[in-house]
């Protein structure tokens, strides 16, 4: 048996359908696929030079494929970690091997993601009960930024990064201390794409795999601002573990993401923080893993 799931599942990056191949079975595993077409909007503001499907896309995929097989209505909590092994690229078919279990009251979903030229990417998520109670986060978690320059020296946000519209996530630096920390914020509105088409009463909630493409590209204008011989390579998301989704994210809310960076590894930068909107948080990130890479070394043969 298979079926298709479309964009009603959701907001989502993605423009294409997710299919069911093998819907879940006793054992808690199932199977779905997502065809890479060269139209996903996303490809036009994702280093439009190089064409690479995004790796929260790929998280995404994961996501639609989850509440497609899910045991009970769900909401995602927590992406406890996503880790990518290997580039997708237009044109690639991704294949998920799913698997479902019950652990401490929520539901854990464990995926692989595969294309022809092998593994690309493991992703662990946990979910909830459709409306219960999120986690509250840990107090302690906020990094603070001491010091910073004055607003008249912070940098433009598109002179540090090569991300376009639709996929330009940030808007403003408003503290900076390089190789450090940095805050950056970003307004949510109802005329992004990913809004087009939705009629009344439809969640609005803002898609969880474009916070963290958030929070990561307010990461890159970290490491670009302190490396900047950084900027001629592709930053590619590596890793991530224990993002956390305390609340939901709507139209009208300005996200403020405040990242502190814990360790450089030549080059690899192993970032962690926290978003906030309002009084309260909305995400923390236990920790990020990005990784530079020049392009030509990327592409397929």
């Amino acid at each position: 048996m298979t079926g298709t799931l479309s964009r009603e599942s959701g907001i989502s990056p993605v423009a294409g359908p997710v299919s069911v191949v093998s819907p879940r079975g006793e054992d808690g595993s199932a199977a779905t696929r997502f065809v890479v077409s060269p139209d996903e909007p996303v490809f036009a503001g994702h280093y439009p030079d190089f064409a690479i499907f995004p790796g929260v896309c790929v998280v995404d995929c994961a996501h639609r494929g989850a509440l497609a097989t899910a045991p009970e209505p769900v909401e995602l909590a927590a992406v406890e970690s996503a880790r990518f092994t290997g580039p997708a690229f237009p044109g690639d078919v991704l294949d998920f091997t799913l698997k479902w279990r019950r652990k401490d009251g929520d539901w854990r979903l464990s995926a692989t993601a595969t294309t022809a030229r092998g593994a690309a990417a493991s992703v662990r998520l946990r979910y909830r009960a459709a409306g219960s109670a999120p986690q509250p986060p840990d107090a302690d978690a906020a990094p603070v930024l001491t010091r910073a320059r004055g607003e008249a020296e912070l940098p433009e946000v598109a002179s540090l990064l090569p991300h376009r519209y639709p996929m330009l996530l940030v808007d403003r630096i408003t503290a900076l201390d390089p190789g450090e920390r940095i805050t950056v914020v970003k307004t949510v509105t109802h005329n992004e794409p990913w809004y087009a088409g939705l009629t009344p009463g439809r969640d609005l909630a803002y898609p969880a795999s474009l916070l963290v493409e958030s929070w990561g590209q307010a990461a890159g204008l970290l490491a670009s601002a302190a490396a900047p011989d950084a900027r001629s390579q592709v930053m590619l998301f590596g890793s991530v573990s224990q993002a956390v989704f305390h609340r939901p994210v709507l139209p009208g809310d300005v996200v403020e993401h405040r990242i502190t960076l814990s360790r450089s590894l030549g080059d690899s930068v192993i970032f962690e923080g926290e978003s906030r909107s309002g009084a309260g948080p909305v995400m923390s990130v236990g920790q990020m893993v990005m990784a530079f890479r020049p392009g030509d070394h990327l592409r397929p043969a």
